[in-house]
């Protein structure tokens, strides 16, 4: 392969640092782009990337690729298990020249391994969860509906910091 799109926000946190509405190009030699459609002095504060551009539109990636001279790629790869179809095949159309490879096995597989700064949050999170179970047994009482229950746990966690979005893999 000799390079990939990440397009999907869960996957662009993890492989740039920001969600800000971007595109990641990640080639197989090189340093990767990241062409940030909207919050670009955001992504330039979040992600750790040396070549983060403003790019507006996405007809505009096209000439990014040129510029770094990444058009003549052949195989690339795309996060299929959750690329809508439609956007799937707008980049069919925009690069007929490249074979499409489905790179999300990879991706599942590099996400696996937690790093220092995930098992760190993981704890943080299961920290707050284990808090919210605890304050939740004084509240809760015969009557209540889930919908009142859900209601105070959901109280606790954004109180505690959750920002309230549960992550799933999936698009966006």
């Amino acid at each position: 392969m000799d390079g990939s799109f990440i397009l999907q926000n869960v996957d662009l946190f993890y492989f740039s640092g920001t969600i800000q509405s971007s595109v990641l190009f990640i080639p197989r030699q090189g340093e990767p782009v990241l062409m940030v459609q909207k919050g670009l002095e955001r992504a330039r504060q979040e992600s750790p990337l040396k070549n983060i551009i403003p790019v507006v539109g996405r007809n505009k990636i096209k000439k990014v690729l040129k510029d770094f001279g990444w058009l003549n790629h052949k195989k690339i790869g795309l996060e299929m298990d959750v690329l809508p179809v439609n956007l799937y095949f707008r980049y069919q159309q925009t690069y007929p020249e490249f074979k499409w490879i489905d790179i999300s096995d990879a991706i599942l597989k590099l996400r696996m391994v937690k790093t220092h700064y995930e098992v760190e949050h993981i704890r943080r999170a299961a920290a707050i969860l284990h808090k919210g179970y605890m304050e939740i047994r004084e509240i809760i009482r015969e009557g209540m509906t889930e919908l009142e229950v859900d209601g105070y746990l959901a109280w606790i966690a954004r109180r505690e910091g959750h920002m309230g979005v549960m992550r799933m893999r999936g698009w966006n």
